[in-house]
């Protein structure tokens, strides 16, 4: 496959798996609010689908662009609420702030782990989940203390325990929950398998109208 060819298939496929990740985070996203309020629910019924997502436009032979690409899609339905009324920019920035530093951390974590060419060790694969999890949220934070320094708001606004708890009991829970979706995922199989094909632009179309759809949809009904 020469390089123009590629760029497109990583193109195809970021587009793809940020159109899912993005519909997931607007209609199990939206549904999480109507949950019991437990510390740590969120990020467990969130970030292993994110992870799965990344996974896929990582495996699907788009490889770190594609990562990268279904990042900054998935971000960007987020920032559709924009134009809807009664959305702070902070409810509708700080998701998709998240989402973006999900993906570099991921495409970092997949990096070092020599994913998809390589199969990880358990222990290899638990550090990089940790690293990943506690990765994003640490550069959240350091985000999240520049916007009560300068505009006296963000998480740190409602104490430290709020952050730690982010930072600690998130991240050991949602790494827990990735860890047990991805080895239900791969069970009896080797992540290294080849590719599949890439979707057709006229079905990656269709996801991407269906999820800024829905997050219309869900931010109207909100």
């Amino acid at each position: 496959m020469d390089a123009r060819a590629r760029t497109q298939t990583a193109w195809t496929i970021g587009l793809y798996w940020g159109a899912i990740w993005g519909l997931y985070e607007a209609t199990v996203g939206w549904l999480v609010h109507f949950l019991p309020r437990v510390p740590g629910t969120a990020g467990v019924v969130m970030i292993p689908f994110a992870v799965f997502c990344l996974d896929r436009a990582l495996r699907s032979d788009g490889g770190a662009r594609a990562v990268l690409i279904a990042a900054v899609t998935a971000a960007s339905i987020k920032l559709v609420d924009f134009c809807l009324p009664a959305h702070t920019v902070l409810a509708t920035v700080n998701p998709a702030v998240s989402m973006l530093l999900q993906g570099l951390a991921f495409g970092a974590v997949a990096g070092r782990l020599g994913l998809p060419r390589r199969v990880p060790s358990l222990r290899a694969a638990v550090l990089g989940v940790l690293a990943f999890s506690a990765g994003w949220r640490l550069v959240f934070l350091a985000y999240s203390l520049a916007l009560a320094w300068g505009w006296s708001a963000g998480m740190l606004r409602d104490g430290l325990h709020t952050a730690a708890g982010f930072l600690l009991r998130d991240a050991l829970l949602s790494g827990a929950a990735v860890l047990a979706v991805m080895a239900l995922v791969y069970r009896g199989q080797r992540p290294a398998a080849a590719p599949a094909p890439a979707p057709s632009r006229l079905l990656v179309a269709g996801m991407l109208l269906l999820a800024m759809a829905v997050e219309v949809a869900v931010g109207l009904a909100a």
